[in-house]
């Protein structure tokens, strides 16, 4: 740090230093004001010494190379201390697996024509991932109808509209007006009462017969 000084009662303006020359030998010796010097024993490499504000100070930084260096998770240390060289290092990758867990009562693994499609995704932030959490729940339905058929003397198919499945299948009800009894149902017959009971009928055809000689009808 330059200054004004006085040598001999001359006076000097800025200067940076003196030589002086050495009793006996050749050359000078060169004197430096350090007052200006700002570092501290952690600034200079350990070992090495300087002068500072007319003190001579030893250095304590340590040397480092690459390999002090480390990276543990999303955590990257760099110790303190003076690098000779560019040091590059890395947080390993990371690595996100979407899934997507499944759950309904009429959900299987059984093929059918009815698939539910879920695509799993992810969207993935530039970062070290350390921890899964859940997406937002998308609920999707199963599409159904009800439909309602009348009583046939054939089988009938039922099927859904495209896109939807059958929740309930109605038949309307069959109206009976008859009103026999199993008396006036021939034996060994069977035939269905307003309550589409099966019922046996139980009456009987009187046999008529005639006598050849008297002609005299007979029923039994």
């Amino acid at each position: 740090m330059a200054k004004n000084i006085t040598i001999n009662k001359v006076n000097y303006e800025d200067v940076g230093y003196v030589n002086i020359p050495l009793t006996g030998e050749n050359g000078d010796a060169k004197f430096i004001d350090t007052d200006g010097a700002t570092a501290a024993a952690a600034d200079i490499r350990k070992g090495k010494t300087a002068y500072i504000q007319g003190e001579e100070v030893t250095g304590a930084a340590e040397s480092r190379a690459a390999d002090a260096v480390t990276a543990t998770g999303k955590t990257v240390s760099i110790p303190a201390g003076i690098y000779d060289a560019d040091i590059e290092t890395s947080v390993a990758d990371g690595a996100a697996t979407p899934a997507a867990d499944v759950t309904g009562a009429v959900l299987g693994d059984t093929e059918s024509a009815y698939p539910v499609t879920i695509t799993p995704r992810a969207t993935i932030k530039a970062g070290w991932i350390d921890a899964i959490a859940d997406g937002e729940v998308v609920t999707k339905y199963v599409q159904t109808e009800e439909k309602t058929v009348a009583p046939a003397t054939e089988a009938v198919t039922v099927s859904p509209a495209a896109g939807k499945l059958l929740a309930k299948v109605s038949v309307d009800a069959v109206i009976l007006t008859g009103d026999a009894q199993p008396g006036d149902v021939m034996a060994g017959k069977t035939f269905y009462n307003t309550a589409l009971e099966k019922r046996t009928g139980t009456a009987t055809v009187p046999a008529c017969s005639q006598d050849p000689v008297t002609k005299a009808l007979r029923i039994v």
